[in-house]
């Protein structure tokens, strides 16, 4: 059994296949088994693709993200020999919330992350570019690899909670610290293509109710900041 499954969720936008191919094309192994679930939300189909796998790290990357760089999965995988590291990305910032977060009236933008480094070819947009291996508070939501067994004592991605495509992913990293976890970016040869299969379809998740609800369950690992 391989180490790791990559999920996949896919409203089926016209050019996913060829992205998904070159993570395969580029992979050390040649490939990885995935698991893809058509036409559904984004937590119901990692939910679902939780339920039918059971390879100890599972992987979650956009339909819509194309990977250059040979050998990004040995060095994703270099990282979970770490037993203190339990979810890895390719895009991900230093600081999570501000400082005033729970001693200030709730502000949304406060929730924001900060310093955000990754190595997508257009990482100047974005940030800063970064090739290496480090620390970091909060990852994005394009490329997260995670340990089964987080997911697994967290119950499963919150499908009955109003986190939705909007916070998922800072629900996973918040998750993880909760369960005394490190966060790790690899600086991977990528391209986001952004916005492919959220535009097939209207999204239903509500975008303030998401940020309150995640504000509101998540004040013991909130706010937070690596080292620079």
């Amino acid at each position: 059994m391989s180490d790791m499954v990559l999920a996949i969720a896919t409203r089926g936008w016209e050019d996913w296949a060829n992205c998904v191919q070159t993570w395969s094309d580029a992979a050390t192994r040649g490939w990885h088994r995935e698991a893809i679930v058509v036409d559904k939300d984004v937590l119901p189909a990692y939910q679902e693709a939780l339920e039918q796998t059971t390879e100890p790290i599972i992987g979650h990357i956009h339909d819509d993200v194309v990977i250059y760089e040979r050998g990004w999965d040995a060095r994703v995988l270099a990282e979970f020999s770490d037993p203190t590291v339990g979810v890895v990305g390719f895009g991900g910032a230093l600081g999570h919330g501000t400082p005033n977060l729970y001693t200030a009236p709730y502000y949304l933008p406060n929730l924001a992350r900060r310093n955000f480094l990754s190595n997508m070819r257009d990482a100047e947009k974005h940030g800063t570019r970064f090739t290496g291996t480090r620390d970091v508070a909060i990852l994005d939501g394009f490329a997260l690899f995670v340990r089964r067994s987080i997911l697994e004592k967290a119950g499963g991605w919150p499908v009955d909670k109003p986190v939705g495509y909007f916070m998922y992913s800072e629900w996973l990293c918040c998750e993880a610290r909760r369960q005394g976890y490190r966060i790790r970016l690899v600086g991977v040869d990528c391209l986001h293509l952004g916005g492919k299969t959220a535009t097939l379809v209207q999204i239903k998740d509500d975008y303030a109710l998401a940020h309150l609800y995640f504000y509101e369950n998540n004040r013991d690992v909130m706010p937070f900041r690596v080292e620079e």
